[in-house]
Parts: structure tokens; C-alpha cells; sequence
């Protein structure tokens, strides 16, 4: 737990969360379980610069689901002390999100010895020197990298911090294509009474 008068370390994670599954309730689980880290903002893109031409739920569904998966977290794990919260700055900011810029808004709050903790997967690492300012990114955040088998090689110039684990068999596309199991009980829930993901 935090030491009081002292801010909790904080760490931020992206991603479009269309849906939020298993997966990411993983996630929540492994910071809590293998990190310092003490609280997690979840940020849902309004639009993902690698994402443009998708088609995902409504930004105000996608904070909904991530609010139910928060629950169904806390429900599959009681004991984590991870405090897990939503923000929602880039859809609110609206056009393409960026994370550089994410970054720079969260900076004083965020920030952890002269950098902000950024979770990532290792799928991320071949092109995350690609991102959009980089250079002010590798300077600036410190990247928490969860890697199943531990080969994932990130950029020299980036500060990344490797955690091995396990990973979950579940993806936002698979989701998409019809695949539920990947879904926790209330996004499930939720999605069929939206009927949201439906072959057109």
C-alpha cells in the first residue's frame, strides 16, 4: 500500500479496449501480482492512430464495458490491492489519439522518478520506435513490457522494463468475430443486450 502523504505509483494503459476481455483482466492481474505498481488508469482511445479505419463500439460503450470489466475484475481477484481507474481525457480531447501527448497531459500526476509507467504488450516492441514522437517518448516513459516467452527485443534507445508471465488466449478481433468466452460475465452481458459486434 502507498506510504501515506506519499502519491501512489502510478502507471497508465491505452488501447481501444473494443471489447475489454480476459485478456486484459490478465493484465490488471499481473500488474497487481508482478509490478510496484499501485494504480492503473485505463485510457480508451476516441480514435487509435494505428486503428483508423476500424469501426469500434461508441467511445461512451467501450468506458461503460471497461467500467464492467473493473468490476468483474475485482470480482475474479479480491485480494489485489491495485487501484484501477478510468479515464476519459482522449475521448473527450476527440480526433486521433497520440500517446506522446497523453503522456505530456498526464505528466504531473503520473510521473514516477522523471518518467510516466506506460503498460504495453511485447507485440508492441517491433514497432514502438515508430510511434508518433518518439523521441519524446523514449525519453519520458518508462515501458512496462508483459512477454510470454521472453525473445521480444525492445528498442535500445527505450526504457523498458521486461515482465515474464503468462499470457491469455484472447483478443478484441476474436471478440469481434464472435468468439464470447474471451469476454468476462457483465461485458458479455452487456454486449448481447447492446447487440453490439453483430455480423452486419
Amino acid at each position: 500500500m502507498p506510504i501515506t502523504g506519499m502519491k501512489p505509483r502510478t502507471a497508465l494503459m491505452g488501447g481501444t479496449f473494443d471489447p475489454p476481455h480476459l485478456g486484459h483482466i490478465h493484465i490488471l492481474h499481473s500488474v497487481a501480482s508482478l509490478t510496484p505498481i499501485e494504480r492503473l488508469v485505463l485510457i480508451p482511445a476516441n480514435i487509435s492512430n494505428f486503428k483508423r479505419d476500424s469501426h469500434p463500439a461508441s467511445f461512451e460503450e467501450r468506458v461503460h464495458m471497461l467500467s464492467l470489466l473493473i468490476e468483474d475484475y475485482r470480482a475474479m481477484y479480491p485480494a489485489d490491492a491495485l487501484s484501477v481507474e478510468i479515464s476519459r481525457w482522449e475521448g473527450e480531447r476527440g480526433g486521433v489519439s497520440y500517446t506522446s501527448e497523453t503522456i505530456r497531459h498526464f505528466f504531473d500526476q503520473a510521473e514516477d522518478q522523471g518518467r510516466v509507467n506506460f503498460i504495453i504488450g511485447d507485440d508492441i516492441l517491433p514497432t514502438l520506435d515508430r510511434w508518433h514522437d518518439y523521441d519524446y517518448l523514449k525519453d519520458n516513459v518508462r515501458f512496462w513490457c508483459f512477454t510470454r516467452d521472453g525473445m521480444a527485443v525492445p528498442p535500445a534507445s527505450a526504457l523498458v522494463m521486461m515482465i515474464r508471465n503468462d499470457a491469455v488466449d484472447a483478443s478484441s478481433t476474436a471478440v469481434r468475430n464472435g468468439n464470447r468466452r474471451m469476454l468476462s460475465r457483465s461485458v458479455r452481458e452487456y454486449i448481447d443486450e447492446r447487440g453490439l459486434y453483430r455480423a452486419k
